[in-house]
């Protein structure tokens, strides 16, 4: 999943001016999740943030890629609330992040689009935080990460009491 990884984070990289357009500032982190959100003071990341997490249903051939949004807690969203529309940046962030990622193309024969498949408000002490779920198609024994094409020459065949053995040279 290292590729998915990749990809992600260079459409985010690359796909920088969906945040400017709508006055939010673009990830300054991306990594693997690891519960960063949750314990801020065991981890060093810059926020906003995004952390990346998978699970792959080899039954039903879907890869389900996870995106974690972090930003600080910012302005209040109360309806009475002063300042408002800054409380309100991290659906703005949300948006951005959206776009930059539904319907993204991971390179291969093994993936299908990338498309939003769920969202779902992650409780936190810490910061607002929000989880993606992405859904694609995915055939691993289409993958060339796992299933590597390997020609002839890779190969060296014996015959030994009438059988052919074929060995992988190193």
């Amino acid at each position: 999943m290292k590729k998915v990884f990749n990809e992600i984070n260079a459409a985010i990289q690359s796909r920088a001016a969906q945040f400017n357009i709508l006055g939010v500032k673009p990830p300054e982190t991306f990594d693997v999740h690891l519960s960063q959100e949750t314990a801020p003071d065991q981890f060093e990341f810059f926020l906003p943030a995004v952390f990346y997490d998978y699970s792959i249903d080899y039954t039903a051939d879907y890869l389900y890629v996870y995106i974690y949004a972090v930003q600080e807690f910012e302005d209040d969203t109360e309806n009475f609330a002063a300042n408002r529309d800054a409380g309100e940046r991290f659906f703005d962030f949300l948006t951005a992040l959206k776009r930059c990622l539904n319907a993204l193309k991971i390179p291969g024969k093994a993936f299908g689009k990338l498309l939003l498949y769920q969202e779902q408000p992650q409780p936190n002490d810490f910061f607002y935080c929000h989880l993606l779920t992405f859904r694609c198609l995915y055939k691993s024994e289409l993958d060339d990460d796992l299933y590597p094409e390997v020609s002839k020459e890779q190969f060296t065949l014996t015959l030994k009491k009438g059988r052919l053995k074929t060995t992988l040279k190193d």
